[in-house]
């Protein structure tokens, strides 16, 4: 009895440990899509918003893709108190250099968005003052693409700041009648994603007919908007796996890395 019950627990093992190497080695596969990404190098940081109750699981895959593949690279982890007091929590480089710095923001309060978005105020003073970034993208996944539009539209004229240049909003929704959005920068250009799960129309969570409405609130106000919809099985499409998709990590480094990027 007490073999069999081993071979049993050896044999489960051995199971999750063989679809643990055939995940593994199929994503590393899918991850060459990004090796003959061209892009250009600057020293403007992207900034990394998760969504709500994320962490640094929920933005590490498009940090380590893009810093292993050379198109970027990891500069920053930066840690936000309850109650805002900002703090580094590692630093990857001896100095924010012109190779495409990444700054990962992690939340103690992860799950008020309205308040992140005021506690971006610090964040963005801290960056300015301790590291003299000047220029920034967000990239924000679900309500982390809430945070960064919050902070744009409520705290436009802030100083000792840097400047938003782009933004990557990935299936989330904005109120179609903010006022607000008019305060956004008028030089900003923005990518605005939805997954779709085969064609249900939704990615399991976020609706495409409501994530798309976007384009018509913030064209008016900003340099340029592109709408990608990325169709799949739910593997890729569905909205958690998003932030975890070699295929939407190239067309972002795309939109984020070059001046004039079309999809």
């Amino acid at each position: 009895m007490h073999s069999k019950k081993r071979k049993i627990i050896i044999g489960i093992v051995l199971f999750l440990e063989a679809i643990a190497f055939v995940t593994s080695t199929l994503w590393v596969f899918r991850g060459r899509v990004l090796n003959d990404v061209k892009v250009e190098k600057s020293r403007t940081a992207t900034i990394f918003i998760p969504g709500f109750g994320g962490n640094a699981v929920s933005t590490d895959d498009f940090i380590n893709q893009f810093n292993d593949h050379g198109i970027a690279k990891r500069a920053l982890r930066i840690y936000i108190s309850k109650d805002g007091k900002v703090s580094t929590m590692k630093q990857y480089v001896k100095k924010i250099k012109r190779n495409n710095p990444l700054v990962q923001l992690i939340f103690q309060d992860n799950t008020h968005p309205e308040k992140q978005a005021d506690q971006m105020v610090n964040v963005m003073s801290y960056l300015k003052n301790k590291y003299d970034i000047k220029s920034v993208n967000f990239l924000g996944h679900s309500s982390g693409g809430t945070i960064a539009y919050e902070y744009m539209v409520k705290h436009p004229h802030q100083k000792n700041a840097p400047e938003a240049n782009k933004f990557v909003s990935i299936a989330n929704d904005y109120n179609p009648h903010d006022k607000r959005v008019k305060n956004l920068p008028r030089t900003l250009h923005v990518l605005n994603i939805a997954g779709e799960i085969y064609n249900v129309g939704t990615d399991g969570e976020e609706a495409v007919n409501i994530v798309k409405p976007m384009g018509k609130l913030v064209k008016p106000y900003v340099k340029s908007y592109q709408f990608y919809l990325y169709q799949a099985g739910p593997l890729s499409a569905e909205h958690s796996m998003l932030h975890e998709n070699p295929s939407l990590d190239k067309i972002i480094a795309e939109f984020l890395f070059n001046k004039h990027s079309k999809l």
